[in-house]
């Protein structure tokens, strides 16, 4: 009997570990309106940057320091994509004022900023 009760409790530490674990993975799975805002920022900043750049790279023949090839397969999508989870972010903190943001969507943002930053960098003439 003993042996019974020392099982099921094991059980139900092993059901409190697994709760513990569900509830770090969705509160980590979300990040901060401030950290939103800045995100967004840093992105919008970037966005700048790279259609500059786009305006730069324009006239044929192509300036130094233009790549074609790094434009249409990097430039382009990072925009695209930061754009669309910029405007995912901020239509979320608009109907959920002081919630957590999803941490998806901020990781696409921060990494389409990153993108354009890189590409802008080694490519600027």
């Amino acid at each position: 009997m003993k042996l019974l009760f020392a099982a099921a409790a094991m059980l139900a530490l092993a059901g409190c570990a697994n709760v513990t674990s569900a509830i770090d993975t969705i509160t980590s799975s979300k990040v901060s309106p401030a950290s939103v805002a800045i995100a967004v920022n840093a992105f919008d900043a970037a966005k700048v940057t790279a259609k500059n750049y786009l305006v730069y790279c324009t006239p044929v023949p192509a300036p130094v320091g233009c790549d074609d090839s790094a434009i249409q397969a990097k430039l382009v999508p990072a925009i695209n994509a930061g754009t669309t989870a910029r405007n995912s972010l901020e239509d979320f903190l608009a109907s959920h004022p002081g919630e957590l943001g999803d941490a998806g969507v901020y990781d696409a943002l921060k990494t389409a900023t990153d993108t354009i930053q890189q590409i802008v960098s080694a490519y600027h003439g």
